[in-house]
């Protein structure tokens, strides 16, 4: 059967030793991963990702297939694997089609080097090991140590979003203490107008857990009221939010895995408002509960 034409589109590749995919806990779909034997004599091979194997071989196996890239000279190389998604550079990069080579099948003149390691019981001891072993090798070579999750928390992609993070957090913090005053100032003021009728109520036969489920259900109206408004104006301004992919550099505006109608995240902000105003309304409706019915009478 002749092969299909070729399919000129662009790919990114990233050049990385056997032990990559181990050492990342990337999952091997199919084929193989790179072996020892795949030297700069060998056979050219390649290892390609899910997004690559869906887009280009949606309907057939990639693996002993070929690629090549558009240089001089050009080397076709066999698809020998297929490993699992993963982001490259940053969480918030859109997935796409990546090809992993050996690394020592295209060692540039100049190159940067990227150790990953998972050690057995102290990383500082791996990392005193890595640098005696580079020092001999040139005194001159730049390098720096440190844990992968260190590398991510410090990354441009989070590191630029840290600061307005935190603003809104703060906003979010001021707020929310803006509601329990608010609330709780409100409601005494409801409670102070009220207390003759509560004292009636009470001398009528109301119990005083009836007089506070009373007090606390009418904040519960108003604040539900006041979600529904509130989460009408969040859905339709997320709507104005760009939908575009963000590309490599992962400039983009939205959370990690949270979508702009995540429910998980409107029904957390609901429930913590609810808790809120409960707690800033159990106060005054305590103290409503406990109005003496002869005092209220009296009371002008």
């Amino acid at each position: 059967m002749p092969d299909a034409p070729p399919i000129k589109d662009e790919v990114s590749f990233v050049s990385v030793s056997p032990q990559y995919f181990s050492t990342l806990g990337i999952s091997m779909l199919m084929g193989r991963p790179f072996q020892q034997q795949d030297v700069p004599t060998g056979n050219p091979v390649a290892v390609v990702n899910e997004f690559f194997a869906k887009k280009f071989f949606p309907e057939s196996n990639p693996v002993g297939r070929h690629l090549a890239f558009a240089d001089a000279p050009t080397v076709e190389r066999e698809i020998v694997g297929v490993v699992s998604d993963f982001r490259q550079r940053n969480p918030e990069e859109d997935l796409r089609p990546l090809a992993y080579f050996p690394i020592e099948q295209t060692l540039p003149p100049r190159w940067s080097l990227a150790i990953r390691f998972r050690p057995g019981t102290d990383n500082g001891d791996v990392a005193a090991r890595i640098t005696n072993w580079l020092v001999p090798l040139d005194p001159n070579l730049y390098w720096e140590t440190g844990s992968l999750q260190g590398l991510i928390l410090n990354s441009e992609s989070i590191s630029m979003r840290r600061p307005m993070i935190q603003l809104v957090a703060s906003f979010g913090g001021l707020a929310l203490l803006l509601v329990i005053v608010g609330v709780f100032g409100v409601t005494s003021f409801s409670v102070a107008e009220r207390t003759r009728e509560i004292g009636i109520r009470l001398a009528l036969g109301s119990s005083r857990w009836g007089i506070a489920a009373t007090v606390l259900g009418e904040s519960l109206k108003v604040l539900l009221a006041g979600l529904a408004a509130g989460a009408l104006g969040a859905y339709l301004l997320a709507l104005f939010l760009p939908t575009e992919g963000i590309g490599w550099s992962g400039s983009g505006v939205f959370l990690y895995h949270v979508s702009r109608t995540d429910a998980f995240t409107y029904i957390l902000a609901a429930a913590l408002l609810i808790a809120t105003v409960l707690a800033a309304s159990w106060g005054p409706a305590r103290r409503a509960s406990r109005v003496d019915p002869i005092i209220a009478l009296r009371y002008e």
